[in-house]
C-alpha cells in the first residue's frame, strides 16, 4: 500500500483533501505534517489512531525530512496566505518558499522519489478586471503589493527544476463554509470575474490527482467552471441580502478598482475532464449558504439602522483607509490616484 504525505490538512482545502484521502484508506497509508498547536492538535484528535501525525514545521528540515521519509507522493497544500502573508512577507516567503524548498529536497533523496501536487492559485495572473478571460500559458504577473503571488510564482519555478515528478493546480477562488467579512473583498474591484470552486470539490481534485498520470509534468487551472462563475458586484449583491444586508450598505467607493487577481479559466474543463470534480455550482452554494442563516440573525441583523452598517464596511475598507490617511503608494494601489477615486464617489 502507498503512503501518501499530505501538507496544509489544518486549511480550508487542506482538511477536505485529508477527509478525501481518508475515505481512501484501502489505497494510501495517510500521512500528515502538521503544526504543533492546540487548535490542530484538537483538530486531528479523532484521527490518532487512521492517520500517521508527524508535528513540524515546513521551515524545519528535520521535521520535513521525517514527514517524507518512505512517502509515495506528496500532496502539498500548506502555505501563508493572505492576508497575513501580505502583511508578513518574510514570514510568508520563509513558509511557502523556504518550505516548499525544503520538501523537494527531502523528497529527492527518497529513492524512488515521490511524486508531487502542488496547489498554486489564480493570484499569480495578477490583474485581470479588463481581460478576465485565463489560460494556464498566460503571464504571470503579480499585482502591485501581492506577496503571496511572489511566493507562489517562485515555489512553482523551484517545483518545475527539481526533477521529480509533478503537477501544479492553480486554484481559483474557494467557497468555504465558515463565511467572513474580512478586509481583504474591498481590494477587489467589482467588476472583477470570479471563478469559484467549493472547498469539496477542490478537496477532491486533490485526491484524485495523486494517481492521474495525464496530470504530471504540467499545470492546470482548477476552477469550477461556467456555473461558477459570476462578476463581483452581482456575488456582492446576491450574498448581503442572505444576511438581511442591503446590497446598498456596501459603497462602491469602498472597493479598489485596480490591482486585484481573478477571472475565468477558459482553460480549466481540460482538469476537469481528467478527473471529474465539478460537482457542485454557485447556485448550489447560495442555496448551502441561506440554509446556514436562522430567519432570526436575519431580522436582527436588518434592525440594525443602514447607516450604521454602511460604517462598519466603510471602516473595514483599506481602500478608503488609505484615502483618508492620504497614503499615496496604496491609493495609487487601490484607484490609480485621488482624481480616480473622486469620479467613483461622485458616481462618474
Amino acid at each position: 500500500m502507498n503512503t501518501l504525505l499530505l501538507t496544509g490538512a489544518s486549511g480550508e482545502v487542506g482538511f477536505e483533501t485529508f477527509g478525501e484521502l481518508l475515505m481512501r484508506r484501502d489505497r494510501y497509508k495517510l500521512r500528515i505534517l502538521c503544526l504543533d498547536r492546540k487548535l490542530e492538535r484538537k483538530m486531528f484528535k479523532p484521527f490518532n489512531q487512521q492517520v500517521d501525525i508527524i508535528w513540524g514545521d515546513l521551515r524545519n528540515e528535520t521535521d520535513v525530512e521525517q514527514a517524507v521519509d518512505g512517502v509515495d507522493a506528496v500532496v502539498h497544500v500548506a502555505a501563508m496566505i493572505p492576508p497575513v502573508a501580505d502583511h508578513f512577507p518574510k514570514l510568508a516567503w520563509d513558509v511557502n518558499v523556504r518550505g516548499t524548498k525544503n520538501l523537494l529536497a527531502a523528497m529527492k533523496k527518497q529513492d524512488p522519489a515521490p511524486r508531487l501536487v502542488y496547489t498554486s492559485s489564480v493570484s499569480v495572473y495578477g490583474d485581470r478586471v479588463e481581460n478576465p478571460e485565463i489560460r494556464v500559458g498566460d503571464p504571470l504577473l503579480p499585482s502591485v503589493g501581492d506577496e503571496y503571488a511572489k511566493t507562489k510564482i517562485e515555489a512553482e519555478k523551484l517545483i518545475q527544476q527539481s526533477g521529480l515528478k509533478w503537477t501544479i493546480l492553480r486554484l481559483c477562488g474557494i467557497l468555504t463554509k465558515k463565511l467572513k467579512i474580512q478586509p481583504l473583498m474591498f481590494h477587489m474591484p467589482l467588476e472583477t470575474s470570479l471563478e469559484w470552486c467549493h472547498s469539496a470539490d477542490a478537496g477532491y481534485a486533490l485526491a484524485e490527482a495523486v494517481d492521474c498520470e495525464g496530470l504530471y509534468g504540467r499545470i492546470f487551472n482548477l476552477g469550477g467552471g461556467e456555473k461558477c462563475r459570476v462578476k463581483a458586484r452581482e456575488f456582492m449583491r446576491s450574498m448581503m441580502p442572505m444576511f438581511g444586508i442591503a446590497a446598498t450598505a456596501l459603497p462602491e467607493s469602498a472597493f479598489a478598482t485596480k490591482n486585484f487577481h481573478s477571472g475565468d479559466y477558459v482553460d480549466g474543463d481540460e482538469l476537469d475532464r481528467l478527473i471529474k470534480f465539478r460537482r457542485r455550482t454557485l447556485k448550489d452554494y447560495y442555496e448551502t449558504v441561506k440554509r446556514g442563516i436562522s430567519p432570526m440573525q436575519r431580522l436582527l441583523v436588518g434592525m440594525i439602522p443602514a447607516p450604521v452598517v454602511q460604517q462598519f464596511f466603510m471602516r473595514m475598507s483599506e481602500p478608503l483607509r488609505a484615502i483618508r490617511v492620504n497614503d499615496l503608494e496604496k491609493i495609487k494601489r487601490y484607484y490609480g490616484s485621488r482624481q480616480a477615486f473622486r469620479q467613483i464617489s461622485r458616481g462618474a
